[in-house]
């Protein structure tokens, strides 16, 4: 697993009261933290966070940006709430976090901001989250919603190892936090330049109705990703080194515990994968190139069930297969209002066809129609 570097936001935990918890529980005291454990990384894991580390009964997370670390903090403390714990076994964890620059030594975080954040978990009491006024900022900054969470300014805190006290938020939760609801769209963008992934990740984070949860180098890390982070979208490149794009797409498609839809980018529209793209089960296919809010418009069609290709795609298909020498005769098919049928049946009979064809929308349902003669180009 390939951790996060640069600027991130670190989460350190630690059981408050663990010797006593020990000599309460004696051999019970290993299932209690395991079960702790779990239900701290299954919050962290769901919003993209990585546990890099262990030391003891602490647990520590990184993440890409403070928004997600303040929600699996929050997510955890609930969660360890909500838990069954054996008499006597009630697990309480402090929390603390900070956001700074961290690289990656010998396999460990090296910096002042791992210490910084071990520093702020060291003066936090069992159920607490605090955070450093750095992590707090750059929330505040960027306007994120948290349903019900809040900030409290604790002062100045004395650190050790720092020369002066340094100023510490508490996060407070007012009721049960959740991810954003049905119209929130989680999405992993899979692109092996950098740059690329960074310039599509400003323009998807800039709307409240997007979340970009993770991103991938190549089509084998894209399929270990989605797997792992579960989004509703994944933007796929179609030329990558090792696993392409298409490769990528087919084996995440071909999963039956993956229901992300895919969205094929490209640099050229004369791209040859455009037709094997849409029978490996991709839902869009958009240029590199499309117009910020063209591209979030296409993300959010592609969310709701729809299929989309760019203009220029789309041209290009329908050149390919007017090529084609029509290969059965027969009516155009009927529609709705022929039948006398509701539009809500409609969908629900077009919904049993792709299910019944093994067909994940309706593009592919196109593409079959053509290769098997069904339908001809006029």
């Amino acid at each position: 697993m390939d951790l996060p570097t640069g600027t991130v936001t670190f989460l350190f935990t630690d059981v408050e009261g663990s010797t006593a918890l020990l000599r309460r529980l004696k051999d019970g005291y290993a299932e209690v933290l395991a079960q702790h454990e779990q239900l701290l990384r299954d919050a962290a894991e769901a919003v993209g966070g990585h546990e890099f580390g262990t030391q003891g009964d602490a647990v520590f997370f990184v993440f890409r940006n403070p928004r997600d670390a303040v929600l699996a903090a929050v997510a955890g403390q609930q969660a360890l709430e909500a838990a069954e714990w054996p008499e006597g076994g009630r697990i309480r964890v402090r929390m603390g976090m900070h956001t700074g620059e961290a690289a990656i030594a010998a396999g460990r975080y090296m910096g002042l901001a791992v210490n910084r954040a071990a520093r702020i978990c060291g003066i936090a009491r069992g159920g607490q989250i605090l955070v450093s006024p750095t992590t707090h900022a750059l929330v505040e900054e960027a306007e994120h919603e948290f349903h019900g969470i809040s900030f409290r300014d604790l002062g100045a805190q004395s650190l050790k190892d720092f020369d002066r006290p340094v100023p510490i938020y508490q996060v407070e939760a007012l009721e049960a936090v959740t991810e954003p609801g049905p119209s929130g769209v989680r999405i992993v963008i899979v692109d092996d330049q950098a740059l690329v992934r960074a310039g599509f990740r400003m323009i998807l984070e800039a709307e409240e109705d997007i979340e970009v949860v993770g991103e991938a180098a190549d089509g084998r890390e894209a399929v270990a990703e989605v797997q792992r982070l579960r989004p509703d979208i994944v933007l796929m490149d179609v030329r990558m080194p090792e696993v392409d794009g298409i490769e990528a797409t087919r084996r995440l498609l071909g999963s039956d515990e993956v229901s992300a839809k895919v969205v094929m980018l490209t640099t050229f529209d004369m791209d040859e994968y455009v037709y094997e793209a849409l029978r490996a089960g991709a839902s869009g296919f958009l240029l590199k190139d499309v117009p910020p809010e063209q591209l979030v418009s296409a993300i959010l069609v592609v969310a709701q069930g729809e299929a989309l290709l760019s203009p220029s795609v789309t041209r290009r298909v329908i050149e390919e297969f007017t090529k084609r020498p029509p290969q059965r005769e027969g009516p155009p098919p009927e529609i709705a209002g022929e039948l006398i049928l509701g539009e809500n049946t409609v969908k629900t009979h077009v919904a049993r066809v792709l299910s019944k064809l093994g067909l994940r929308d309706r593009v592919q349902a196109v593409v079959l129609a053509y290769e098997t003669g069904l339908v001809a180009p006029a």
